[in-house]
């Protein structure tokens, strides 16, 4: 059976940003790292991230209104060309801030248009199973993306990266913008009002949802930062390398997985959600037992674990915000979301730089510490509540 038109171009969409993420964006944290940026300062880059996609966000969300969505893509294609461009700077004064505020913006583009795109293909009963078909099919694509990227970097160096990059990106904006007729938001986005600051800072429900949203904000740039400085060291700082253990990670528990995200729908919700956040909280302890020194069966034992119990979760949480999504606001809910975990990200990665310049720690007892204090706070997820209350 064909998929409507429209299902298509949104997974073109996102095909082609999730491939030109695996070939660079993807490594921002440990290229940082091999060109000797401390971890306070990458903790600064995110801060600084998080604040470009809250800036770009209030933009977007008064842009969408009369723009159409070839022109949003075509300027997510461009931001990403003008973030790989800033790299070629690097050294120069103020290069860290911009290409943070530009890692922003490129993040909200990127992100706040494929989920909103998304979020018009679920159904009622099958957020679950749905999420988890998105989930791989990003998954593969950014594991594509890696391996070339890592290739290429350790092998040819960031101009063939560049290269590559800007050649899919302009292909990718001149086929949105040839298309025979404009592509447009959901209706139901473009008749709503953007979001005033008096909204978003009265934002309450009975679900907990605003704590959650500012304790999800720094766990995520822990999975795909720290964590990611994590594995490269035990990859020997060889870009190449890390793009392997990551697919290798990626192979071995995609089997169980899509078994559980087929029948997540139909399994007890409030248990299987308990289940995942507990199973998280304990991958963060076991980031902080991971050495290279550890017997390799063993290592790679754990770090199965921890993919499988990250991913997990991310399908038990996902599926819980986007069954709320459609039966509170809708769109504004997963806007909501995205200005308190960022601010949540500006705020928590700015204090992290601020701990981290005092301590004068080793990096790795630094992101060690960072795993434990996780781990401690993670179960706090179990707060959010799928019913009132």
């Amino acid at each position: 059976m064909a998929l409507p038109h429209s299902t298509r171009l949104f997974y073109r969409f996102l095909g082609l940003h999730s491939f030109l993420i695996g070939l660079f964006p993807f490594f921002i944290p440990v290229f940082l790292w091999k060109h000797d940026y401390s971890l306070a300062q990458i903790s600064s880059f995110i801060a600084i991230t998080g604040v470009g996609f809250v800036l770009t966000l209030w933009i977007w969300d008064r842009m969408h209104k009369t723009l159409p969505l070839n022109t949003l893509i075509a300027t997510s294609f461009l931001v990403e060309s003008a973030l790989l461009a800033m790299i070629f700077i690097e050294g120069s004064p103020g290069f860290l801030p911009l290409l943070a505020l530009l890692n922003g913006a490129y993040n909200c583009f990127f992100w706040i248009t494929q989920r909103a795109l998304f979020f018009e293909t679920l159904g009622e009963t099958d957020t679950g199973r749905r999420f988890g078909n998105f989930q791989v099919v990003v998954v593969i694509i950014i594991k594509m993306g890696v391996l070339f990227g890592g290739l290429l970097l350790d092998k040819a160096g960031y101009w063939s990266v560049f290269l590559l990059s800007s050649f899919i990106g302009v292909l990718g904006m001149t086929s949105f913008f040839l298309l025979k007729e404009p592509m447009e938001l959901p209706r139901t986005l473009r008749e709503e009002a953007p979001l005033s600051l008096k909204m978003i800072l009265e934002f309450k429900d009975s679900h907990h949802s605003r704590s959650i949203f500012l304790l999800d904000g720094p766990f995520l740039f822990l999975e795909s930062y720290f964590w990611m400085i994590s594995l490269f060291l035990l990859a020997h700082e060889s870009f190449w390398k890390l793009g392997a253990l990551v697919i290798l990670l990626g192979a071995g528990f995609s089997a169980l997985f899509y078994l559980i995200k087929n029948r997540i729908d139909h399994m007890p919700v409030q248990r299987i959600y308990i289940i995942a956040a507990t199973g998280y909280s304990l991958s963060w302890f076991m980031r902080a037992t991971v050495d290279e020194n550890l017997p390799l069966g063993w290592l790679f034992a754990i770090l199965l674990i921890i993919t499988f119990c990250t991913s997990f979760f991310r399908l038990a949480f996902n599926k819980r915000f986007f069954d709320l999504a459609q039966h509170t606001s809708a769109h504004r809910y997963l806007f909501l979301k995205s200005y308190y975990s960022q601010f949540s990200i500006a705020l928590g990665f700015s204090l992290a730089a601020i701990a981290f310049t005092l301590s004068q720690g080793h990096s790795e007892t630094l992101l060690r510490f960072s795993y434990l204090a996780a781990g401690l706070f993670a179960p706090l997820f179990l707060l959010y509540r799928s019913r009132p209350g």
